[in-house]
């Protein structure tokens, strides 16, 4: 048995721990909130907001593009932190109130009341602890509410949210600004939900109201987002012949990150995300799953991409309970793999083209 795994191990903590508290509250608000507003089958994220415009060329891959020239979704993966979760929970909670090129005026307080207890707090789930000087005890929503407050004092920073007082004061209220960047500190652009004229992806709302907003890390929500926008724009649509066609996609390195600013971790969620079954990879013969290549040969015509497909199991699933059994496994197991009695995937013979990933 290969020895236990000290990240997976203290993410599989936090995730029973959640479990066994908050996150069942959460994702009944989460679907309250849908079945009293619009019930959009899909949440829409603007693509400014996880690719650039225009391809950064980068001369070597350990040199990533500096922070400020990444793309909103990459600057946010970071080990810790809400302010990827919340952001893409204000977009569902925005798009559950108003329709396409609607303005939403009424976000929510970040502490729930008496008079409104639907507040940012009852939308996030997470573990929080205090780090700052001396010995602080506070209970978990003390901590919580902190936690959510730097969240949004990072995502103003961005010019993604501002305090409708002064800066940083958002316990007097908040403006949810468009994600797409075009806000600045001294000129807010506030949030519309995207029409049919706009580059978007769309999130499944089922991402949401069964928890996987909650329980994927920063660097899966990312790479998820960079899969939706290859299989919207750069998929192909395979065995139509059979009468079951698939869409498939692939990136390579310098896309991946010159385009969406994502790194080689990022890019190996793939593995976590085919064993929750939320993509299906299909890996080239050659090519083991650390992405290293058998022979290791120079020849290009054996650089093939790892395809990738939207997995039939899908997001309606419960969140919770899949990702912990797949944590379970990849602690005591080293791998990341699917279980024994999983969906099987819908395609597996394709042509492969050439690529560094």
């Amino acid at each position: 048995m290969r020895p236990k795994d000290g990240k997976v191990e203290t993410r599989l903590a936090h995730l029973q721990t959640l479990r066994s508290g908050m996150l069942d509250g959460v994702n009944l608000v989460m679907r309250q909130i849908w079945a009293s507003g619009q019930k959009p089958s899909s949440i829409r994220v603007r693509s400014a907001f996880y690719r650039l415009d225009e391809m950064k060329v980068l001369e070597d891959e350990r040199k990533p593009l500096p922070t400020k020239e990444q793309p909103f979704a990459a600057r946010m993966v970071t080990p810790k932190g809400l302010h990827l979760r919340l952001l893409l929970t204000m977009l569902y909670a925005a798009q559950c109130a108003v329709g396409p090129g609607k303005q939403w005026d009424a976000p929510y307080p970040v502490q729930s009341t008496a008079k409104q207890p639907l507040s940012w707090m009852s939308l996030s789930a997470s573990i929080s602890q205090y780090a700052g000087p001396g010995i602080q005890l506070a209970s978990q929503d003390v901590n919580r509410r902190r936690q959510i407050m730097a969240a949004l004092k990072t995502l103003e920073g961005m010019a993604l949210v501002r305090a409708t007082t002064k800066p940083g004061r958002f316990t007097a209220g908040l403006q949810l600004l468009c994600e797409n960047g075009t806000s600045t500190i001294s000129s807010a652009i506030p949030y519309t939900m995207p029409d049919d004229t706009e580059m978007y992806v769309e999130i499944p709302v089922e991402f949401f109201t069964r928890g996987w907003v909650h329980v994927l890390t920063n660097s899966e929500i990312a790479a998820l987002l960079m899969w939706f926008d290859r299989l919207k724009y750069n998929g192909v649509v395979v065995g139509a012949e059979e009468g079951d066609p698939v869409t498939v996609t692939y990136v390579t390195g310098d896309v991946r990150q010159g385009l969406y600013g994502l790194g080689r971790e990022a890019y190996e969620t793939h593995q976590a995300l085919d064993a929750y079954q939320l993509l299906d990879v299909i890996r080239p013969e050659k090519r083991y799953d650390s992405g290293k290549w058998e022979g290791y040969s120079k020849d290009d015509s054996d650089l093939l991409c790892h395809r990738v497909s939207l997995a039939p199991a899908g997001f309606d699933r419960d969140a919770g309970a899949i990702v912990e059994d797949v944590l379970k496994r990849r602690d005591t197991g080293g791998f990341w793999r699917r279980p024994m009695f999983s969906t099987p995937k819908r395609f597996d013979r394709f042509r492969m083209v050439s690529g560094d990933d």
